[in-house]
């Protein structure tokens, strides 16, 4: 089966989780896409997200900038909080999965009456319908 690279974000706003209801699984997950073949892994993140949820955030920094070398065009990317192989509607994706905050913290409330998206507590969670897998991981990001 083919493979593709993709970005995940774990946006983590007070102590929640952003979740977006996901219809053709029937789950709920983290905003994230396929990479194009023009982008790195954080510019992928970046417009994903923009795309799925209307928010901007940021990837909470986790890179070695003394590798970068601009003379040589060489840049250091984020390092994910995770790594998967997934297996998605007949292929697999191969999730870079990294943690992010808002950049506008008032766009926390921007989805308390939406149904299909949301931020959620560990409590909260436990009420959705999630893979076993992304509910372990909900669990060690919020703890």
């Amino acid at each position: 089966m083919k493979k593709h690279f993709t970005s995940s974000a774990i946006i983590v706003e007070q102590n929640k989780i952003l979740l977006i209801f996901h219809k053709k699984l029937g789950v709920w997950l983290y905003p994230g896409g396929h990479i194009e073949e023009d982008e790195h892994p954080d510019e992928a993140l970046l417009r994903e997200v923009k795309e799925e949820t209307g928010l901007d955030v940021e990837i909470i920094e986790n890179k070695d900038d003394s590798l970068s070398n601009i003379g040589e065009d060489v840049t250091s990317l984020n390092i994910p909080y995770a790594v998967l192989c997934e297996r998605v509607n007949g292929h697999y994706h191969n999730d870079l999965i990294y943690l992010c905050k808002l950049k506008n913290k008032s766009d926390f409330n921007k989805f308390e009456s939406k149904e299909e998206i949301g931020f959620f507590s560990l409590e909260e969670t436990g009420k959705l319908k999630l893979f076993d897998n992304f509910r372990i991981l909900i669990n060690k990001v919020l703890n």
